[in-house]
């Protein structure tokens, strides 16, 4: 009778493809930082690595490996090279061990069919040369019905003197080269044929890539990397930056984590320029000088997304792959952060990268006030503010994002709009056009709120400031009713021409011009524009009496929008002759600046509506209906002003609002108030204060 077979966990011959072929596919940097980190682990002083487009190399003066070592460790996957025996025990140079897994020797066929590896021991000078072929290996191991299959490589020398070594299969001339770096003292070296790649792997690209998986290759100088004859150097492989905490060398600190001191390096850099891969960013947290969680990584810090994209920060903690349990990942990107020791680092690691950003942001806000402030005073289009004033739009600048600082344009823009909302302009369209510009170059939510949070608060009192003078000008409008049943043309065009405001808030740019007028006055005496009324004769000799005592003429600095009033006493009934003496003026100036949007108004008195024009420029209006559109303008202004503001009910300024504006005032923003829930709170709340 068969005996059933034993319950026993068996390994499938995959093991290899996935632990070598498919965690380092394609990934040629990761590969040579594995062999780099093994010839670290060998006590090499130098490690030599030889870039080709059909081939690799990478060799070392290091130990190298006798024939026991190669067979009971080297040729052995997966057998730990670190555990709790020498976790501690330093090597001649005081190293300890980088690898642990004992997969590092998989990496090669990742980007590569054929792998050679020669070394000389520096106990004996004898020398192993093999040669294993990823296509062979990965056939046998697959025909294997054993749990556990053997592969064996085609040797080409096993524990041969170095003098009789022959270089007939030194296809590359990479041996004799290993050879005499080396002086034959020991060593090894790794050649890869038949790579996979696609593209070239590039020294620079390699540089940098060593700079963000090491940080030995930089701090010690009994270990120096080469590429092509080339020395990694903090230089190549690091960038430049604008800011570096400290700024040299790294600090140092014991922390308590779950119970145990555990020391702790760190340092931070901000780039200038943020022109790396977002995955370059953030924070390296290294073992042994080795990367143990890669890059993009903060702790889980949120809202700081800008600032942490210039960011590169290494933290080396050792003894997070000292722990009995393997916390780091097969491909050392990633931690365990949820173990009971790792847990509480990760809190600190958000703290200490929280605190980093706020250094790097008063460091920027040091570094760019002076430029900020210049650029209040000196940007074309700037309104002229208090000196006071510029102080405050000043750090309301430097307290927003790294990018603000990085974009020339965008930090005029910012400065730009947010001197135009202190002075009033359309502030909604601002808020807008700001966030638009800052949502498209990477910002985030939170700078905006914050940024939206002190515009609002230092716009309040101007708002209530300005509320009086809005309020004052309703006033004025009272009173230009009253004016406007008893008084004379000349009254009136002196109003308007003083106070064009009057037409509606949105004439509140237009000014009287002088000049139209006396371009207009010279026309009628030329005869080339007939004048009405009085005769040209008696505009010659009346050099202050304009083209007519009732014609009025607005327009902007640049004459790109042009108002032409004519306005009768509000006893004269319109006439059709007063339509076409307005006709008259409108389309002369009409002719003399085509490109302007020019208006007409006809103002008088108008007994059911009995006098019209069906040009849609040409506006016919009572003096009623002037004074009663114009209020509602600005009561719809000041309410808008008001809403938002209910928790200011007690200033002072509100009271002057409803003083100056009068009843009416008050009145009408009533019955604003019963649709607009915030106003009638505010209404309340003054009703309240008042009783």
């Amino acid at each position: 009778m068969l005996q059933p077979q034993p319950l026993e966990l068996r390994y499938s011959h995959n093991i290899i493809e996935h632990l070598g072929l498919k965690l380092y596919q394609n990934r040629p940097t990761n590969v040579l930082a594995e062999l780099v980190s093994n010839s670290w682990d060998a006590d090499a002083g130098e490690v030599w690595i030889d870039i080709n487009k059909e081939h690799l190399a990478v060799y070392d003066n290091g130990i190298g490996m006798d024939r026991e070592t190669l067979v009971g460790h080297y040729l052995i996957i997966g057998k730990r090279k670190r555990i709790a025996e020498n976790i501690e025990v330093l090597s001649p140079k005081k190293r300890k061990y980088m690898g642990r897994k004992g997969i590092g020797k998989l990496a090669p066929f990742g980007i590569a069919k054929k792998i050679s590896v020669i070394t000389i021991s520096q106990k004996d000078k004898s020398c192993c040369w093999f040669e294993i072929d990823l296509t062979e290996l990965l056939d046998e191991s697959s025909s294997s019905e054993s749990s556990e299959f053997k592969y064996r490589p085609e040797v080409i020398y096993d524990s041969v003197p170095i003098n009789d070594i022959e270089l007939s299969r030194d296809k590359h001339g990479y041996v004799k080269e290993f050879l005499v770096k080396t002086k034959s003292l020991g060593g090894t070296l790794i050649i890869m044929d038949d790579l996979s790649l696609k593209r070239t792997v590039s020294s620079s690209q390699l540089m940098e890539a060593l700079g963000r998986r090491f940080t030995v290759t930089l701090i010690r100088n009994d270990f120096n990397v080469l590429i092509n004859g080339h020395l990694v150097t903090e230089k190549q492989s690091l960038p430049e930056f604008s800011y570096r905490e400290p700024e040299e060398g790294f600090t140092e600190e014991t922390v308590n984590f779950g119970g145990v001191d555990r020391l702790i390096k760190y340092w931070v850099g901000f780039v200038k320029e943020a022109e790396w891969p977002q995955d370059q960013a953030g924070v390296g947290v290294y073992t042994h000088g080795k990367i143990a969680q890669d890059r993009p990584f903060v702790f889980g810090l949120k809202g700081r997304e800008i600032s942490s994209r210039y960011m590169y920060g290494v933290i080396e903690a050792d003894w997070l792959d000292e722990l009995s349990e393997d916390i780091v990942s097969t491909d050392r990107t990633s931690i365990n952060w949820n173990n009971d020791f790792t847990e509480p680092m990760y809190e600190w690691g958000r703290i200490l990268v929280a605190k980093w950003i706020a250094n790097y942001r008063k460091f920027q806000k040091e570094q760019n006030s002076d430029k900020i402030m210049l650029k209040i005073k000196e940007l074309p289009d700037i309104p002229r503010i208090t000196e006071e004033e510029r102080l405050v739009i000043k750090d309301m600048v430097c307290n927003m994002s790294p990018k603000i600082y990085k974009d020339e344009a965008l930090q005029n823009e910012v400065i730009t709009q947010l001197t135009s909302a202190w002075t009033h302009r359309p502030t909604r369209n601002i808020i807008k056009s700001l966030w638009d510009r800052i949502e498209v170059s990477e910002g985030n939510q939170q700078d905006f709120i914050s940024t939206l949070n002190d515009i609002t608060k230092y716009l309040v009192p101007e708002s209530l400031s300005l509320s009086v003078s809005v309020s004052q000008r309703i006033y004025a409008l009272t009173k230009l009713h009253e004016l406007s049943i008893i008084g004379t043309e000349n009254q009136l065009q002196a109003l308007l021409e003083n106070f064009p405001w009057i037409l509606g808030s949105d004439k509140g740019k237009v000014f009287a011009n002088t000049t139209l007028k006396e371009l207009a006055r010279r026309a009628a005496i030329d005869g080339t524009l007939y004048a009405h009324g009085a005769t040209a004769q008696s505009i010659k000799f009346s050099a202050d009496a304009g083209t007519r005592p009732d014609f009025a003429f607005f327009s902007d600095q640049n004459k790109s929008v042009i108002i032409v009033v004519e306005l009768k006493s509000p006893q004269v009934p319109l006439e059709y002759a007063h339509v076409l003496q307005l006709l008259t003026y409108f389309y002369w100036i009409k002719g003399h600046y085509p490109h302007a949007n020019v208006t007409g108004y006809l103002i008088g008195k108008n007994a059911g509506e009995s006098i019209h024009c069906a040009d849609p420029n040409i506006h016919i209006k009572t003096w009623d209906e002037i004074c009663l559109h114009s209020r509602k303008d600005y009561l719809e202004l000041l309410a808008s002003m008001l809403n938002g503001i209910s928790e200011h009910y007690d200033d002072s300024r509100v009271y002057d609002v409803i003083e100056l504006g009068g009843e009416a005032t008050r009145e009408l923003l009533r019955k604003m108030a019963v649709v607009n829930s915030p106003l009638s709170d505010f209404f309340e709340n003054i009703d309240k204060k008042l009783r």
